[in-house]
């Protein structure tokens, strides 16, 4: 069984901290820790069984890198840079930690290694790179089925970005955003993140995609692909 020992609970005034920029009046605000998990789907109760405890979305989310590995021992997600060397790595990072911190993993090395081209809309100045990319590692995070053992890959080529998952998949080959109804695979992680500001409504990270991609790289176009 999961205790309190096994999570970094250390991390719930950081995460506070994110929910109140995105809603200075957040109704989790006032919450105790218990209370916050609860209302996150990270702590249930059985009404029938009378049996409560942590759930695999706290494991997942808050989990300490030992609790992660005992309870999902093929969790592992590689982000790698293959420009030069393409049959190896020029650049890696080997993430094995909880989805809070593979999120900012995730984006320091999409940072790390990828432009940030001055872009206004409007009279405002709007960071490319990272609308485009929070909705990537955000949905790649979220829509993972972690009971799989496939290996995730965050991989950036020279002329573009890929990313696999395990999934449970609903459409088969290459699919239409816009034509496909989205569902949420880990609602409890969605629900989790997007109360961090790192997802928005379904669907709209694969429209902000799309929106943004164009202008980022003149002439690219998103593909997704299920199931293939």
């Amino acid at each position: 069984a999961v205790g309190p020992d096994d999570l970094r609970l250390d991390m719930l005034p950081r995460i506070r901290n994110l929910m109140l920029a995105r809603s200075p009046k957040h109704p989790w605000r006032e919450l105790d820790v218990k209370q916050l998990l609860l209302k996150a789907g990270l702590y249930r109760k059985d009404t029938e069984s009378g049996k409560e405890g942590y759930t695999m979305a706290a494991v997942l989310l808050l989990g300490k890198d030992e609790t992660i590995h005992s309870a999902i021992p093929h969790y592992r997600i590689d982000a790698l840079v293959r420009r030069v060397q393409l049959d190896r790595y020029d650049d890696r990072d080997c993430i094995d930690c909880n989805l809070v911190e593979a999120y900012d993993r995730l984006m320091a090395f999409v940072a790390k290694h990828l432009p940030d081209p001055f872009y206004l809309e409007g009279d405002a100045r709007v960071n490319l790179r990272d609308r485009i990319f929070r909705e990537v590692v955000a949905n790649f995070l979220v829509h993972r089925e972690y009971m799989s053992a496939h290996p995730a890959r965050f991989i950036i080529y020279k002329d573009r970005v890929e990313t696999t998952n395990a999934s449970n998949y609903r459409v088969e080959g290459v699919f239409d955003p816009n034509k496909t109804m989205p569902f949420s695979k880990n609602p409890t992680i969605a629900k989790f993140f997007a109360q961090l500001g790192w997802v928005e409504e379904l669907g709209s990270g694969m429209m902000n995609i799309g929106r943004y991609l164009p202008i980022y790289t003149p002439g690219s176009v998103p593909e997704y692909r299920d199931g293939a």
